[in-house]
């Protein structure tokens, strides 16, 4: 072959190889645009579905909440019938004609055109006894959403506090006695969740004055729980065992409510609008003495701020009395009202005539020294006579307190906490004619004897002011108070 062959060969075979070599490249780059095309539409693909689950979630916590509130809404709707509708309010707690308070049970129902969002519920109440029933609610929404909201609610016996010397009020307050010795006569002792009576405390209910029905007997809604302690009563009644004296048809007992106290609403029978009363027909009368004798404070007033009243504990110096006197000049009165908290402290002392009420705490014997005045200090209370109340009373706690050890303290009336009460001390004496009652109450006295005389007719005239109950007429069979006892929800 010739030459000029050959090169015609090589020319041809050099320009189909640059002709296949640019035809497989453009092959790549299509199998590399359409891998990357790919790529893109799979996290498209994944976004897209994320985002969708992520609507259908937060569309499903909005229908979940919006049943969630209509359910609620029905709930409140029971409670408010309870309250403000007749038929409601009268069956829950009464028998009648055509209803029965032991098994009563009724419904109301609200159609989807009357609620927002196009849901519906019904709400029904079923009744275990008079005045304690159980409402559930059911949601249902156009979305296929239910919720059911169950939740139990009872109105407390109107008698006043189960003829108890010591009554805790608080569904999680108790009555816990520390190494103490308690001698309670001619009444009970009432927990609405648990006694606690432990560290080789002695606690003896005497039943000794048949004019009281039950009397001698320890009720707690919960237990009553001894720990290497002697506790003697006539019966207990509990959760745990109900004795032989117990009343038939209350045990263990139900929940009770404490007694409301009207501190300082616009009612004339209010204790503040009493005090302001009394101070403007010149019916008070406050005298301090100093520790010999001589008179260094006076006062016609009955209703003080906080630091009114201090300053009046401060003048007194150490070892001084401050006198809160009784003034029946055609009027009986003997209301003395602060406006704040009560603290007495550097070796004071009180003999209240009559009735000291307090918005805050009452702290007795708190702290040692006032500046460089130290010592224990010491309140009586007396009762000016029938139908004019007596005692200590504070919204929130009343406290005897370690520095109030070493003193006698006698108490005619009431002591009324609406929080707690606190007795740590180990007191000389300590004595109460009438009753203790507290959310919940606490007690420590290394075995100090303290002797708890019943005395139905003092409590009732300091719950109520006097000796019949605010206006209304007489004392209710049940408390105005619907009170939540347990909440549950179900989907």
């Amino acid at each position: 072959m010739s030459s000029c062959w050959k090169l015609r060969i090589k020319y041809w075979a050099a320009i189909s190889n640059r002709f296949y070599r640019k035809k497989s490249q453009k092959g790549s780059v299509i199998i590399i645009a359409m891998g990357a095309m790919l790529i893109l539409l799979l996290i498209s693909s994944y976004f897209l579905s994320l985002s969708v689950t992520e609507y259908k979630i937060s569309k499903s916590q909005i229908q979940t909440l919006q049943t969630y509130y209509i359910a609620e809404a029905g709930i409140n709707e029971a409670i408010w019938r309870l309250k403000n509708d007749s038929d409601w309010n009268l069956c829950f707690t009464s028998s009648t004609a055509y209803c029965d308070c032991y098994n009563w049970t009724t419904s109301s129902q609200k159609e989807a055109g009357s609620l927002i969002f196009g849901n519906s519920y019904t709400v029904s109440i079923e009744n275990s006894s008079c005045g304690n029933g159980e409402i559930t609610t059911m949601a249902s929404s156009t979305h296929g959403n239910q919720r059911i909201v169950k939740i139990k609610v009872y109105k407390a016996l109107g008698s006043l506090i189960e003829s108890s010397s010591v009554f805790s009020g608080s569904p999680s307050g108790e009555i816990t006695i520390h190494a103490s010795k308690i001698n309670i006569h001619n009444g009970n002792i009432f927990s609405n969740n648990n006694i606690n009576i432990k560290s080789a405390s002695t606690v003896n209910l005497y039943d000794n004055q048949s004019t009281i029905e039950q009397e001698g007997l320890a009720f707690a809604y919960n237990n009553i729980n001894i720990t290497d302690s002697s506790f003697n009563s006539s019966s207990t009644c509990s959760k745990k065992g109900c004795g032989p004296n117990c009343p038939t048809g209350n045990c263990p007992p139900e929940k009770k409510d404490m007694p409301a106290v009207d501190f300082d609403s616009g009612l004339a029978s209010s204790y503040k609008n009493k005090a302001i009363n009394a101070q403007n027909q010149g019916q008070c009368e406050i005298v301090g003495k100093n520790y010999n004798g001589s008179v260094v404070v006076t006062s016609d007033k009955c209703l003080f701020t906080s630091s009114e009243f201090r300053n009046l504990l401060s003048n007194i110096g150490w070892n001084g009395t401050l006198y809160l006197n009784h003034k029946a000049n055609g009027i009986a009165t003997s209301t003395y009202y602060v406006t704040g908290a009560i603290e007495l402290k550097g070796q004071r002392k009180m003999e209240i005539n009559g009735v000291l009420i307090a918005d805050g705490d009452i702290e007795i014997g708190e702290k040692l020294c006032w500046g460089i005045q130290c010592g224990f200090d010491q309140v009586k209370v007396n009762d000016p006579g029938v139908g004019i109340p007596s005692g200590l009373l504070s919204k929130g706690s009343v406290n005897f307190d370690l520095f109030s050890s070493l003193t006698s303290s006698s108490i005619e009336g009431i002591i009324y906490a609406g929080d707690k009460m606190d007795l740590i001390s180990l007191p000389q004496n300590f004595q109460i004619v009438g009753g203790i009652m507290a959310s919940k109450f606490a007690m420590f006295s290394v075995f100090q004897p303290l002797e708890f005389y019943f005395d139905e007719q003092k409590i009732q005239e300091g719950i109520w002011g006097g000796s019949t109950p605010p206006p209304g007429g007489t004392q209710p069979e049940f408390s105005p108070v619907i009170t939540i006892d347990h909440w549950e929800e179900l989907y």
